[in-house]
């Protein structure tokens, strides 16, 4: 199954630097079971904080008989939003520090995104940019892309 891989490039660094970083955007099971470890070893100190007050206090009320199904529910969701959206928190963390997301892969690990990521520049360069069936060629040109599932159009412009 593929996975996603987030590709950012440092502050300052041009496209295709050598100094990408490939971030995994994928559920992380170590992120569920074990929250708080995970986001201090991506060094999410602030959210890691917080995941840990979240959990103690959801350890604290545990034991009433009234809230001990509500505590459980709370290191679930914990766990959970960590699982899914750490990536996404790491991808912020690192835009606020000035990296650029640069692209979007979607490979079966990270040596194929690698190769996907630094091959496309000549694939790129090499490729004339030409209009896909059934779109005009003045769109194609201007960067349109074609409506999702037919939902959206905006061909007319807003």
């Amino acid at each position: 199954m593929a996975t996603t891989f987030l590709v950012l490039t440092p502050p300052g660094a041009a496209t295709r630097d050598e100094n990408a970083r490939f971030l995994r955007d994928r559920f992380s099971w170590l992120a569920f079971f074990l929250p708080v470890v995970w986001l201090l070893w991506r060094r999410a100190w602030l959210a890691a904080a917080l995941a840990f007050a979240v959990q103690s206090l959801a350890a604290a009320v545990g034991g009433h008989p009234v809230f001990g199904p509500a505590s459980l529910g709370l290191h679930l969701a914990v766990g959970l939003l960590v699982a899914l959206e750490g990536p996404s928190m790491l991808l912020a963390r690192l835009e606020r520090k000035g990296w650029t997301l640069d692209a979007v892969i979607s490979a079966d690990d990270r040596d194929t995104a690698e190769e996907i990521y630094y091959d496309d520049t000549e694939t790129a360069q090499a490729r004339p940019e030409t209009p896909r069936p059934g779109m005009p060629a003045s769109t194609a040109s201007a960067g349109r892309h074609d409506p999702m599932l037919g939902l959206v159009s905006f061909g007319e412009g807003r």
